[in-house]
């Protein structure tokens, strides 16, 4: 069971994490005479910072179609460039306004305003490549037990560590309208820790170690409204295998970052979800 939890959390955190970004828009003129969009790797500095709405929801499936895992996470997070050292950019993830749950087979938990979520990411300068990144939702949680969902006061902690081998293509520098190609496959190996009452109740503590397939990408400039402001936006958008399933990321030159992510995925054939995200941008101190 420990092992199915690990796996399963693990997969809800892989795609959700990764704080992508494009640069500086470059206006080219070609031979015929028509111009060219072209944005190129940014430039960050110590301090550069993005906050974002997010929404989270994950959902996994026993063999016989009953509910395993469900988890939900809203808040308001903060990305936050802290090192430029050395070929990476190091970002911290602060957050605040946290809402959710987490179900776990028979566990039951409640998040308060309490339970925050917090990362630390590690970027590759030269294409911004994802090279690994350690998630935490910690804090005081409601435990509910039995039918009636008795609310006890718990502290709850889940630790997620993973480095990628090659680094995670994030985005296909330089982007221009129009642009295909494949996004290469990569593994990713880690150890998770979740545990109830400062670790006196422990519900998993594993490696584990995740293999992706290689995926087909198009990037597309489309126009987008968020709290931060209407934007002419990249819109990468990425073959997930079937018409029921999406993911869409809008990039925007002038953040320096994204301005929105949206992602659906379900079981096939069955009209089950397994991931919703979105995410749109409130704010940013970037200026390019």
């Amino acid at each position: 069971m420990k092992k199915k939890i690990v796996g399963i959390l693990v997969c809800t955190l892989l795609i959700a994490t990764a704080v992508p970004a494009v640069g500086i828009l470059n206006i080219k003129k070609q031979s015929n005479g028509t111009t060219s969009y072209e944005a190129d790797v940014p430039v960050w500095e110590v301090g550069d910072s993005w906050t974002y709405n997010e929404h989270y929801n994950e959902f996994a499936y026993k063999n016989d179609g009953t509910l395993l895992l469900a988890w939900y996470h809203n808040c308001t997070s903060t990305y936050t460039v802290t090192n430029t050292t050395g070929d990476s950019y190091k970002v911290k993830l602060t957050s605040k306004n946290n809402q959710g749950s987490l179900i776990v087979g028979s566990i039951r938990l409640k998040y308060t305003p309490f339970t925050k979520l917090s990362q630390e990411l590690e970027h590759r300068k030269t294409d911004l490549a994802y090279k690994g990144w350690i998630h935490q939702e910690k804090g005081f949680v409601f435990w509910l037990l039995g039918k009636i969902g008795l609310p006890i006061p718990a502290h709850f902690s889940l630790v997620t560590e993973a480095s990628f081998s090659p680094a995670e293509e994030l985005i296909p520098f330089p982007l221009t309208p129009g642009k295909t190609g494949t996004f290469s496959n990569y593994s990713m190996i880690g150890h998770q820790k979740m545990s109830l009452y400062f670790g006196l109740i422990k519900l998993s503590d594993s490696n584990f170690s995740y293999n992706t397939s290689a995926q087909d990408y198009i990037c597309e400039m489309t126009n987008i409204t968020v709290p931060a402001g209407p934007y002419e936006a990249y819109n990468i958008s990425t073959d997930v295998g079937s018409a029921q399933n999406f993911s869409y990321l809008y990039y925007v030159p002038q953040v320096g970052s994204y301005a929105k992510i949206s992602r659906h995925l379900e079981l096939d054939g069955s009209g089950k979800p397994t991931m919703n995200y979105e995410h749109e941008l409130v704010s940013t101190n970037y200026s390019p």
